[in-house]
């Protein structure tokens, strides 16, 4: 069944234009047809098309799943890489493996600080119709790493940081939290800054490894959303 995405899914439901031209034009649906309309928060209903109009479309919809929140999410806390190309691959991988939120934020050695979030935030959703899950990866807006600290004193206990200073730290498949929300943070290009490091660490922040071989930030982030998931299981 292929996968639409909105919000608010009422009995009788109307997409957006976006959505029902990509319907009627793209996937060249047909009134009578049946889709599955998710909604981003772990709802999934079974819309049949009762008007294929590629300006709004309409469904009648029934509740087909609801899939609650996992008990122990992981938010991404990453500097976006200089090369678009190679952060956008980055979101779309994180929403196929299920991330719960992105936080970008802004480094003394980020090297690109401008943010597409209207981009971004359409391939996320392309990303969860395309691996059909059900709940949408949440995009925070870019803040700076100081800024991050500041706002989360109190939930250092769930943060950890994988950079590549030759400090004492553990691996982080051995640190992941089983049963509870927790946060990594993956920098930029040349890796935090140790003045950066210090301060994570000063809070409380636990230093971690992602392995022996020095990483890109993308390649880093997506070993850490992998060992995460690896744990869990």
């Amino acid at each position: 069944m292929r996968y639409v995405f909105t919000t608010k899914i009422e009995p009788v439901h109307t997409l957006d234009a976006e959505e029902s031209n990509h319907v009627v034009r793209v996937l060249r649906a047909r009134a009578g047809e049946e889709f599955a309309l998710v909604d981003g928060q772990g709802r999934r209903y079974v819309g049949k098309l009762i008007d294929a109009d590629k300006r709004k479309c309409v469904f009648k919809t029934s509740l087909d799943i609801e899939v609650p929140p996992h008990p122990a999410p992981l938010t991404l806390v990453i500097a976006p890489t200089k090369s678009t190309d190679r952060f956008e691959w980055l979101l779309e991988k994180a929403m196929e493996y299920g991330v719960h939120q992105i936080q970008p934020v802004w480094t003394s050695r980020s090297e690109r600080k401008n943010a597409k979030m209207d981009r971004w935030q359409r391939i996320l959703i392309s990303a969860l119709k395309q691996s059909q899950q059900l709940w949408l990866t949440e995009l925070e807006q870019p803040i700076s790493w100081n800024d991050w600290l500041e706002n989360h004193k109190e939930q250092v206990s769930q943060g950890f940081i994988a950079h590549c200073l030759d400090l004492e730290k553990s691996h982080w498949f051995d640190e992941v939290p089983r049963d509870a929300p927790s946060w990594i943070a993956i920098g930029p290009e040349g890796d935090f800054s140790p003045e950066e490091i210090e301060q994570a660490l000063k809070l409380g922040v636990k230093p971690v490894s992602l392995g022996e071989q020095r990483l890109r930030t993308e390649t880093a982030a997506l070993a850490a959303i992998q060992m995460h998931g690896l744990a869990l299981r």
